[in-house]
């Protein structure tokens, strides 16, 4: 089924930021542990579709958590009620894919910015193929 999905990206909000001490230096070599989420909230009556993206950071020689991270990416899709059924919202596989994947790399450039002057500042979240996310429907 073909979808033309209206949408325009309309803001970025950090919903949790931490990053945790771990009082010795971190190689610039060091093999990073990553636990990424994504999910998704709907609020229809503002038409507003929000992608948070969670990423928690291991790393060290114990494999510490060394960051937590939650980012909202807001989007508003002009003919929402296109894909409102039945109180179920059914949007196609390759939309899902495309916000997450925007999502994922606008977390990415966050994360970087946020990781500036710090003992991560040379962490930078891998490119991961948001086909490869399960739903949890």
């Amino acid at each position: 089924m073909e979808q033309n999905v209206v949408f325009s990206f309309v803001g970025i909000e950090i919903l949790e930021f931490a990053i945790k001490s771990y009082g010795k230096v971190i190689p610039e070599n060091t093999p990073y542990k990553y636990n990424v989420n994504i999910e998704h909230r709907f609020n229809i009556d503002q038409k507003n579709m929000f992608v948070i993206t969670s990423v928690e950071v291991f790393g060290g020689s114990e494999e510490v958590e060394l960051c937590t991270a939650k980012v909202s990416c807001i989007y508003n899709i002009e003919n929402f009620s296109d894909f409102v059924k039945e109180k179920k919202i059914e949007l196609a596989e390759n939309f899902i894919v495309g916000v997450n994947s925007i999502s994922l790399s606008t977390t990415r450039g966050v994360l970087f910015t946020l990781f500036r002057g710090t003992h991560l500042h040379n962490l930078i979240l891998p490119l991961i193929d948001t086909k490869e996310f399960k739903s949890n429907k």
